[in-house]
């Protein structure tokens, strides 16, 4: 977890303008630990709050597919005068209820009147209710559009989560790397600097020796040559520490959209990466990529069901209680005998469009699944690739750090030399360069450990 004093700490510089130039001093005020940093790029970049508004789109293209099963309260009228009469006028209001496996109920009621009413339209003076069950027994029994769309919805509900976690982790290992290269950028310039001040301390000890005849004159200008040199590659350093700096600033942002940008006082800390992370047990399993893959493949298993209800033949059942209402006693009037029903069936000959359509969503699922596959081994193979390669890394860093402190002890013993007089500013220079050069390889591996750290946990899913 975080420590809430340095992130808030953190929060504030990031408030300061950024007018005031860098300094020594600027780069060493307040650390900004890279579980700080994250913990803003996951709460409030554009990509991310991006991300979570699929999960929104998902919920209403479910609300929308169940919207088709919300019961619905209906009203008709249609009425004819003409010259003066009243030709017909016709009434019907109800509920209607849609169903599960075929099934779909309607109750109302139906008040016909006029001087020329259709004979199958009349009814009782006082109207007449119904109760309507319809059944549909071929086509459309087992899934139907209504059905397929909410089914369909609800697995890219499930999918919206994976698609989050894809874009979560692609946003996570791109803010990482930018900000393990500000790390090493840093690290650069305090290299530099120091280099520098090693390098000003020399010149002006080698002047002093030389005014006093210790050491020849030709020294100071080789011990000028290396101040120089190291003012030239302190600016160099700041100079990418700055643009560093910068792109790392794009991934911050406070709540509201508001872009932050890093104040010069704030420097990275240098977190070790495991030389072996260790993956969940079931991470290929339940990884995002393939549980996206599985989906859409269940997305079109289910439309390929629908298209073969599609050549069954459409046979519906139809029936309709009906009931004369009583002032006193509404079901006084009722019978068994008094009843609408109907029966409609077709089918197409050949079925050649519905069979085309069955075959055309095999071919889709066929190609998804080859496509999962190849996503799979293309998993596989990175994350066995990032894993040799993280190891390797790791073990180099070692060799690199080893060497790091021979060099330094050989620098420490040729200035101990040089201040006896038993050595020469060439070789101590030379012996510094060494130094110098083993420390940036140094830095660069860190920060090339901790990049290769991310890019494992991204590509097996489980960096977010």
């Amino acid at each position: 977890m975080l420590r809430r004093n340095s992130l808030f700490i953190f929060l504030a510089l990031l408030a300061w303008n950024m007018s005031a130039q860098d300094s020594d001093e600027s780069l060493d005020s307040v650390a900004l630990p890279v579980d700080s940093f994250m913990v803003l790029v996951e709460r409030h970049h554009p990509l991310a709050t991006q991300a979570r508004l699929i999960r929104e789109a998902a919920r209403a293209a479910r609300l929308k597919a169940s919207g088709n099963f919300d019961p619905k309260l209906f009203s008709e009228m249609d009425n004819k005068r003409f010259d003066g009469k009243n030709y017909y006028q016709l009434q019907n209001s109800g509920l209607e209820i849609p169903g599960w496996l075929g099934f779909k109920a309607k109750a109302g009621y139906e008040l016909n009147e006029g001087l020329f009413l259709n004979g199958q339209n009349t009814v009782p003076a006082s109207g007449l209710w119904y109760a309507d069950i319809s059944w549909t027994l071929g086509r459309g029994l087992f899934i139907d559009e209504r059905r397929a769309m909410l089914k369909q919805a609800r697995l890219l509900e499930e999918s919206a989560e994976f698609e989050i976690d894809l874009a979560l982790n692609q946003l996570f290992e791109d803010a990482l790397n930018a900000y393990w290269d500000w790390y090493a950028s840093y690290q650069e310039v305090m290299i530099y600097q120091e280099a520098l001040r090693l390098a000003q301390f020399r010149f002006n000890a080698v002047k002093r020796a030389a005014i006093v005849g210790d050491e020849p004159f030709i020294d100071t200008l080789e011990a000028a040559i290396q101040v120089q040199d190291r003012k030239v590659s302190l600016q160099k350093s700041r100079a990418d520490f700055i643009h560093k700096r910068n792109i790392l600033a794009t991934y911050l942002w406070l709540e509201g959209q508001i872009p932050l940008e890093i104040s010069g006082r704030a420097y990275p800390v240098y977190q070790m990466a495991a030389s072996d992370l260790i993956l969940p047990e079931d991470w290929f399993s339940s990884h995002p990529a393939l549980a996206v893959y599985d989906l859409k493949i269940e997305r079109l298993d289910v439309e390929r069901r629908l298209q073969i209800e599609q050549i069954k033949p459409e046979i519906t059942l139809n029936y309709k209680f009906l009931n004369q209402p009583a002032p006193n006693d509404f079901f006084a009037n009722y019978s068994v005998d008094n009843y609408n029903w109907g029966l409609k069936a077709s089918f197409p000959l050949f079925v050649r469009k519905g069979r085309g359509e069955v075959l055309k969503q095999k071919v889709k699922i066929q190609e998804s699944q080859l496509s999962r596959d190849l996503k799979a081994q293309e998993i596989r193979n990175k994350v066995a690739a990032l894993e040799n390669e993280l190891s390797l890394n790791a073990a180099q860093l070692t060799e690199i750090r080893a060497m790091v402190n021979n060099y330094r002890r050989l620098l420490r013993a040729e200035n101990t030399k040089f201040r006896n007089g038993e050595s020469s500013l060439f070789l101590v220079n030379s012996r510094e360069l060494k130094y110098i050069d083993s420390r940036l390889k140094e830095i660069a591996t860190e920060s090339k450990l901790n990049q290769v750290q991310a890019k494992l946990a991204a590509a097996a899913g489980v960096l977010n």
